[in-house]
């Protein structure tokens, strides 16, 4: 069962895991495949297999996240009431991933409301490490980017003259 390497579906019920299956459908993409572009409607939520996918936003200006980990997730945007995608997602190796629809997945979750908790439980927990990861990147470069005066009480900032 393919898409039980992902922590999001271990101990669901059976027939959710089936049905799921069901919808889902393996992919092999090649390195610099643009699976979904910032903007898109959101019609899949993928898995990830093998490979590292990138994801940006700001037409690639900002790197958000690198997919990279069996199992890990991404396009969840298609399993929320969100009509378009957040980030760009790129392969940036072959990669072999599962992508199943986003509202046919949701109506199989609404079906079992107990495996859905535990679900979006889950993908809540992923996302706000990815949040929280994000944050530290965030306070890394502001902190790199600044330098206390010592003696002079000023703040230099340093990066592209105004």
């Amino acid at each position: 069962m393919f898409i039980q390497q992902s922590d999001l579906f271990k101990d669901l019920e059976h027939d959710l895991i089936k049905q799921l299956m069901e919808i889902s459908e393996k992919e092999d993409v090649p390195a610099g495949t643009v699976l979904f572009r910032e903007g898109d409607p959101a019609t899949y939520f993928y898995v990830m297999l093998k490979g590292n996918v990138k994801l940006t936003f700001k037409e690639g200006t900002y790197v958000a996240y690198l997919v990279s980990r069996p199992g890990e997730v991404f396009g969840w945007s298609s399993l929320f009431d969100r009509d378009a995608y957040s980030a760009t997602a790129e392969a940036l190796t072959e990669t072999r991933l599962v992508r199943m629809p986003g509202d046919q997945a949701k109506a199989l979750l609404e079906k079992h409301p107990e495996s859905a908790m535990r679900f979006y439980r889950r993908l809540c927990k992923t996302l706000g490490h990815r949040l929280i990861k994000s944050y530290e990147a965030i306070t890394s470069v502001s902190h790199a980017m600044t330098a206390e005066s010592h003696g002079t009480g000023q703040i230099l900032t340093m990066g592209p003259a105004h």
